[in-house]
């Protein structure tokens, strides 16, 4: 048995061109489109996407990648969910250690043990439970609270 393949294209956050380039990527029959963030390379990812969703009506959408130190892992769960309601369930999430967002500001990259504990918080916020913050914080993104949306 054949599965689909995916054929996704990866672009950077530049104004006023995002729209346009998911919009032609979903004609061309490309399966998804990645933006980049890198906050000080381009312009931010979830602005970009929301129009790219707007613009578009079956191509999945996500960043390739953010990270959790330019980005607290709150905020981008809330950023993903939002994507993925607005955009009926295209939304994806790359996520990394860090690399051009963190050089552009003097961090270096997470462990990988560090990443792993960003990650399950991550995780935990996007299904909508309560989450134990390293600082003793207990914290959940309240409007994912009976969400149907996956």
């Amino acid at each position: 048995m054949m599965s689909e393949m995916e054929v996704w294209l990866h672009g950077f956050a530049f104004p006023g061109r995002v729209a346009e380039l998911a919009r032609r990527a979903g004609e061309g029959g490309f399966t998804g489109l990645l933006v980049a963030g890198s906050q000080n390379l381009t312009a931010d990812i979830w602005v970009e996407l929301a129009l790219a969703a707007a613009a578009t009506t079956r191509l999945r959408l996500g960043p390739g990648v953010t990270n959790p130190v330019t980005r607290d892992v709150a905020v981008s769960a809330c950023a993903a969910a939002t994507l993925q309601v607005e955009s009926d369930g295209r939304a994806t999430l790359g996520f990394a250690q860090g690399d051009s967002a963190l050089s552009q500001i003097g961090r270096d990259r997470l462990s990988v043990a560090e990443f792993e504990r960003q990650l399950q918080i991550l995780q935990a916020f996007l299904r909508g439970e309560d989450v134990q913050l390293p600082n003793g914080t207990s914290s959940s993104i309240h409007w994912l609270h009976g969400s149907t949306h996956p």
